[in-house]
């Protein structure tokens, strides 16, 4: 998997121990000088993430064909500027570079161009001063672990490049610059999700997918609410086998899709929970009723709170109502624990009653679980299982007719937050009892 930041090699560091008397060489010069570079590029391994530090804006030239005034080439300025790679060099331009963009498209479909710049080291060749180089590149295929991205075009045949108008969508042959990384304190770590699709398989999800899904949005979140957590982009990933669930920390699959999975397919999520993987089932059926019914509990609470000391007639009749219907919730939840408990072997319990558990108070802390749409959710837990029963999903993104408010969006985003985090946590915890 190829990440933003991967931490330094674990090798001990070697130093003189000075002394009157030492005689220099170049190898011990080397080697004194080498101890210092090495531990600033580890600092910056251990606690940033590479990009771009200041400079290297990208300007387009369009040039005229020598000895042809009808026929164009274009050319990319890169602008003098500072960034640093994943290994910590520091990689300076010191004056503007032209580049021509020198990539052919010969179909009708189209490609990527990715342009980067990466550090070199430099060559001494008999001199006794040497400056630190670098590279700029243009490739088709996604950078690599020692390149800086600075900017990419979707190429045609058509190769009319120009500037974007809408800079947050560039269409093809324009210039590209919201992949640029930029320099930054490093995330606690990378989180993987995926989702059960209707051909059977585990399609992971990423924060930049090109078809946007509820849980796609609730990573775009986690750069705003929660940076200490990121999620993959497009590219960030190889493939997996995706009938084998093992790399991801969060797999989301519905109620109706997880009835359906035969002795095989639960066998391969137990395995997955064993790796410390955390499997959320969105609970869709009837959880109209369910939030209703868990609505007017809430509501004949507050009544009661509301209520004058003085009427005692009135606030029994409405807590013996508030016990019924008490009752009648907890039922029905029980009912749908026990179809849980049986299908995957587990002791399901409503997270109201989990006052401890992590996903009630880390990040967010929560006393009360979000409501969509005037419909209370509950959530189930027990181990690395978490049963949503409601439709938190849909208040992770944009549902298009604006109905929801931003009190509620950014309550069920906090949710979704705290059950990526408990998912990212699982596993890490579990991994390190491993080991």
């Amino acid at each position: 998997m190829t990440k933003p930041w991967f931490p330094p090699a674990i090798e001990l560091f070697k130093r003189f121990q000075v002394a009157d008397g030492l005689l220099i060489n170049s190898e011990k010069w080397q080697i004194a000088h080498e101890y210092h570079r090495r531990r600033q590029n580890v600092h910056y391994q251990s606690v940033n993430q590479a990009g771009i530090v200041c400079g290297f804006a990208v300007h387009l030239l369009r040039k005229t064909v020598p000895g042809n005034s009808n026929q164009y080439e274009f050319f990319l300025k890169f602008q003098k500027g500072i960034a640093i790679d994943r290994y910590g060099n520091c990689i300076v331009l010191d004056q503007e570079w032209e580049k021509k963009i020198a990539t052919k498209i010969a179909t009708s479909i189209p490609k990527t161009v990715y342009f980067v710049v990466s550090y070199q080291e430099p060559v001494a060749n008999g001199k006794e001063v040497v400056t630190e180089q670098f590279e700029i590149k243009e490739r088709t295929e996604p950078p690599s672990e020692n390149e800086v991205e600075l900017c990419r075009i979707r190429l045609t045949s058509q190769r009319d490049i120009k500037i974007s108008q809408n800079v947050f969508a560039p269409g093809d042959d324009e210039l590209d610059f919201r992949y640029r990384p930029s320099a930054k304190w490093r995330s606690l770590s990378m989180i993987r999700t995926a989702t059960y699709t209707d051909l059977g398989q585990w399609q992971e999800v990423f924060a930049d997918a090109p078809q946007a899904s509820n849980l796609s949005y609730l990573l775009q979140s986690l750069n705003s609410l929660y940076p200490s957590l990121e999620a993959l982009h497009v590219g960030d990933s190889e493939s997996s086998n995706p009938n084998l669930p093992t790399d991801y920390n969060l797999i989301s699959v519905t109620d109706t899709q997880i009835q359906k999975f035969d002795a095989q397919g639960i066998n391969i999520l137990q395995s997955y929970l064993q790796t410390g993987g955390v499997i959320l089932i969105e609970h869709l059926t009837n959880t109209h009723k369910i939030g209703g019914l868990i609505k007017a509990k809430q509501d004949l609470q507050q009544e009661i709170m509301n209520l004058e000391e003085e009427l005692i007639d009135e606030r029994e009749i409405l807590t013996e109502e508030l016990r019924s219907q008490t009752d009648t919730v907890k039922a029905i939840l029980d009912q749908i624990a026990h179809e849980y408990n049986q299908k995957l072997n587990t002791k399901l319990q409503p997270l109201t009653e989990l006052t401890n558990h992590p996903l009630r108070k880390t990040p967010f802390l929560f006393d009360q679980l979000p409501s969509i749409n005037q419909q209370p959710i509950s959530i189930l837990a027990d181990g690395g299982i978490i049963v949503v029963i409601g439709k938190l999903s849909s208040a992770w993104g944009n549902n298009g007719n604006l109905s929801l408010s931003r009190e509620t969006i950014r309550s069920a985003q906090e949710m979704g937050i705290n059950i990526l985090h408990f998912a990212w946590r699982r596993k890490e915890l579990t991994q390190l009892a491993k080991q």
